[in-house]
């Protein structure tokens, strides 16, 4: 399968969809953003093989986003989002064309959530797959999902949100093996997260965030205990409050630990990436960062993908 294809063309047929519910819709019943950005990552571990190499230094990729806001009452909210994401790895950097990162992958969620002037808070369930590690005779890919509940509280010029919930995956691949080896426990599962995140709204033009979350469960076979910690922040500048557009840039950053049960020696990964956007909003009727997080959707969605595949 053409990974890098199918994560885009999903995203750009959610972005059409959503293209079209905006120009239909109740004005303040459905609001909604669609989002393009492009992103260049570097990576940095320690896992010494040499001159084997599998983890590009560095390489590009290009995200698409879509989310929908439907207001069934005035408090009780439904929100939608989907994410594609497609990334330009070199896997000739290796003796065996192999790479260990992420590809491509997909993911959707969906949110019902209670919001007042004051705070919102609410539940979220979702699933996503991903492209696995290209090897020398297979290329196995993950499915996922997760769920949990969050919060958020709205004090002046600030929005602060919590989260908290259960990530689980599953692989076709390696079933034929047999036990232990099932491909349900090849990548991260029986994982917990947590996060953290707060919005500043300088001005009706300009806004700040700032992320933090953690993550931890078990991957290869139960043999590894993965833990990782994942950061950002976001500068979101709207150049005319008439105008439903907004420009960003932003920085992701995570640290991954792999540490094996059966050694002492364990192997930690970073990675980081910058990225800049653009964002199209419909259904507010004012331009500003605040009056959109506070009318229309509510919630970022983290992308799992990368870190369920340890890419």
């Amino acid at each position: 399968m053409n990974w890098k294809m199918a994560g885009m063309a999903g995203t750009a047929v959610v972005a059409i969809a959503l293209t079209g519910v905006s120009a239909t819709a109740a004005a303040n019943k459905f609001t909604g953003n669609i989002s393009l950005s492009v992103g260049q990552s570097f990576e940095d571990d320690d896992l010494s093989l040499g001159p084997i190499q599998v983890f590009d230094d560095s390489f590009t990729s290009i995200t698409g986003e879509a989310q929908l806001n439907v207001a069934f009452t005035n408090n009780l909210n439904l929100q939608l989002d989907f994410t594609g994401t497609a990334s330009f790895i070199d896997d000739n950097n290796t003796f065996f064309n192999a790479s260990l990162d992420r590809e491509t992958g997909f993911q959707g969620s969906a949110h019902l959530y209670w919001r007042t002037d004051q705070y919102a808070v609410g539940v979220f369930g979702g699933a996503g797959v991903s492209s696995g590690p290209e090897l020398i005779f297979f290329s196995p890919s993950a499915e996922y999902y997760f769920a949990g509940v969050e919060g958020q509280y709205y004090w002046n010029n600030f929005t602060f949100g919590l989260n908290g919930g259960y990530l689980d995956s599953s692989s076709d691949e390696l079933q034929f093996v047999g036990p232990p080896f099932n491909g349900d426990d090849l990548f991260l599962n029986n994982a917990w997260f947590a996060g953290a995140d707060v919005t500043w709204y300088a001005s009706k033009k300009f806004a700040l965030s700032g992320k933090v979350g953690y993550i931890s469960g078990d991957a290869g076979f139960s043999f590894l205990d993965v833990d990782t910690w994942h950061w950002g922040a976001k500068a979101e500048y709207w150049p005319e409050e008439k105008e439903p557009l907004s420009l960003w840039i932003a920085y992701e950053g995570r640290t991954t630990n792999f540490d094996p049960s059966f050694s002492t020696v364990d192997v930690d990964k970073d990675v980081h990436t910058i990225k800049i956007g653009v964002t199209f909003h419909f259904g507010v009727d004012e331009g500003s960062t605040q009056a959109n997080d506070r009318g229309g959707p509510a919630w970022n969605q983290m992308d799992y993908g990368a870190i369920v595949v340890g890419g």
